[in-house]
């Protein structure tokens, strides 16, 4: 690890080697990555746009190739598919409420009307839509143009003529076919998030009032519930409720930290690495349903089928990096890892036809069957995002720079009308009194 002598220059710049936000980069967890934009050096500003934290689009692409892990059986015994959909799900909720967090934050200070809050909410659910549904849209086109066999064989479609292509497309529950079932959770829950960030806005210096009832939920949810696949959002909703406290608690601290100018101590920082480290092998004693609990001392969660419960030990890791980084942070900004994070949607939608492909389902060699399933679904993943995807993020922002021009029109008049008067009024005619 980092000395922590070099912790907070490392906090200061290190880890700052971040590029401004990029309307592509604001992806949903199961969906969304950050794509690789040039660094910028904004100007320093207690309401500047949230930065781009690169480590982040690491932890989408571990991911993403725990999906493909999960459904190419190489992960034996374990149930890796929960890991990772959890871990999209705090992904998209800490991204996308810092994010609406941070606006709201500006408009709010700005004294915004409410045409202008208006076109901010019109802004964020277009590029929302734009980043989740043409993809899913294209990859139900094309399974509900195959014939029932390559319909089982790819999304597990269990009877002839089932496939209803509008109640797919209306994510029907008993449609939602093999990975569709996350995506009308992430779209449910991206209407909860303005009213979750103005909540918060709105209370004020109380904000921490509702955050020790919702942590406890989450606690208490997490060790004592069980949660599967195929479920409604309350079902899941803990998860992305711990993504987006994590985001207020990184917007507090930082703004405390920044208040006050607080530096971290070597001992802020031993104390800091230490609550990491254990937190971080509990995550992996979680998820491998071992380790420490067959090393030192037995699980204390009760024997529950169903997903693991590791969506605090995620959001905690994050948390602490994004404002300690660390030689973690560090090895997550690999490239490869990045790049992965970056396709993580389309590998999420699309590695199905690749890995129940029959050529290779049928490989008799296990290794040849594991390194075509990887290889393919990259290439696959690459060509999706670039050729749809990454078109469809352009779209949204030219769609998004409109919307801002359109309010800009909208406000024009009023601010004419306003100056009019004033220079009425300065020169004693019009209707001025």
């Amino acid at each position: 690890m980092v000395p922590p002598e070099s912790e907070t220059a490392t906090r200061r710049a290190g880890h700052r080697r971040s590029a401004s936000h990029d309307d592509r980069d604001d992806a949903p967890a199961l969906q969304g990555v950050l794509s690789d934009v040039p660094p910028q050096q904004p100007k320093p500003s207690a309401r500047a746009p949230p930065r781009k934290v690169l480590f982040l689009d690491g932890i989408r692409g571990i991911a993403a190739v725990l999906v493909v892990a999960q459904h190419a059986t190489y992960m034996h015994g374990l149930n890796v598919g929960y890991t990772a959909v959890d871990i999209f799900f705090v992904l998209s909720a800490f991204l996308l409420t810092w994010l609406f967090y941070k606006k709201s934050e500006q408009l709010i200070a700005q004294q915004a009307s409410l045409r202008k809050w208006g076109y901010a909410l019109a802004d964020y659910f277009s590029k929302r839509f734009f980043r989740v549904y043409p993809l899913f849209l294209l990859v139900a086109v094309f399974l509900w143009l195959l014939p029932y066999e390559s319909q089982r064989r790819y999304f597990h479609v269990k009877q002839p003529d089932h496939f209803d292509l509008f109640q797919v497309l209306t994510f029907e529950h008993d449609h939602r076919y093999h990975v569709f079932w996350t995506l009308p959770l992430e779209i449910a829950y991206y209407f909860l998030i303005p009213v979750f960030v103005l909540t918060m806005l709105r209370l004020g210096k109380a904000w921490w009032v509702p955050v020790v009832p919702l942590t406890i939920w989450i606690w208490h949810d997490g060790w004592y519930s069980i949660r599967s696949d195929h479920e409604s959002l309350g079902v899941h909703l803990p998860t992305f409720m711990c993504g987006s406290l994590a985001a207020v608690l990184y917007i507090k601290i930082e703004a405390a930290t920044k208040r006050h100018s607080f530096e971290f101590k070597p001992a802020h920082v031993y104390a800091v690495r230490v609550v990491e480290f254990v937190t971080f092998w509990l995550l992996l004693s979680v998820v491998c349903r071992g380790l420490v609990f067959d090393w030192f001392f037995e699980h204390p969660l009760p024997v529950l089928g169903g997903a693991r419960f590791i969506s605090f030990h995620v959001t905690l890791l994050i948390l602490i990096e994004m404002l300690l980084p660390s030689v973690l942070s560090e090895a997550l900004e690999w490239s490869v890892l990045r790049h992965w994070g970056k396709i993580g949607f389309s590998v999420y939608l699309l590695h199905s036809f690749v890995i129940y492909n029959e050529y290779i389902i049928t490989q008799a060699n296990y290794y040849d069957r594991l390194v075509l399933s990887f290889f393919l679904t990259h290439v696959v993943s690459t060509l999706s995002f670039h050729m749809l995807e990454n078109p469809c993020q352009v779209l949204a922002t030219r769609i998004s720079k409109r919307l801002a021009e359109m309010e800009s029109r909208a406000a024009a008049p009023v601010l004419y009308s306003v100056v009019s008067l004033k220079e009425a009024a300065e020169s004693g005619g019009g209707l001025a009194v």
